[in-house]
C-alpha cells in the first residue's frame, strides 16, 4: 500500500482549513485526513496507519494534547511527527526529544510549514 496520507488534527476549524489548502496546495499527491481533537487522532493512529506518511498535530486539543500523542507513538512508528502548536518553546523541544520531527509555533509564515512539510515528507519516503 502506498504511504500518501497526512493526519491533520487542530481543534480550531479555521486553522485546520488554512492547513489543509496548503497541504492540497503544495503536496498535491498527499491525502490529508482531519481531526478536531486529540481523541480522534489517537483512535486513527492506534488504527490503520500504513499508508500514513506524516502527522501533524496541534497540542491543546479537546481529549488528548498533541504533545502526549508525539510521547506515545513517535518513537514507536517510522513516520514523522510535527507539532504546530500556539505556545512557549520549550514545549516544541519537549515534542522533539520525545521523537517528534520537528515543530512550528503559531503563527507560522508559509514558507516555514511547507519547508518543514516537505523536509517531514521527504524523510518518510527515505
Amino acid at each position: 500500500m502506498s504511504r500518501n496520507t497526512i493526519l491533520l488534527a487542530d481543534d480550531d476549524a479555521a486553522i485546520r482549513s488554512i492547513q489543509k489548502r496548503i497541504l492540497n496546495g503544495e503536496f498535491k499527491e498527499m491525502i490529508v485526513d482531519e481531526f478536531s481533537n486529540g481523541t480522534s487522532l489517537d483512535e486513527r493512529i492506534r488504527g490503520k496507519i500504513d499508508n500514513v506518511t506524516l502527522i501533524i498535530t496541534d497540542n491543546e486539543m479537546p481529549g488528548i494534547s498533541g504533545s502526549e500523542i508525539i510521547r506515545r507513538y513517535a518513537q514507536k512508528f517510522n513516520i514523522p511527527f510535527i507539532l504546530h502548536y500556539g505556545g512557549e518553546e520549550k514545549i516544541g523541544e519537549q515534542a522533539v526529544t520525545d521523537g517528534a520531527f520537528g515543530y512550528l509555533t503559531k503563527p507560522t509564515d508559509l514558507p516555514s510549514y511547507i519547508d518543514l512539510v516537505g523536509r517531514a515528507l521527504a524523510k518518510s519516503r527515505s
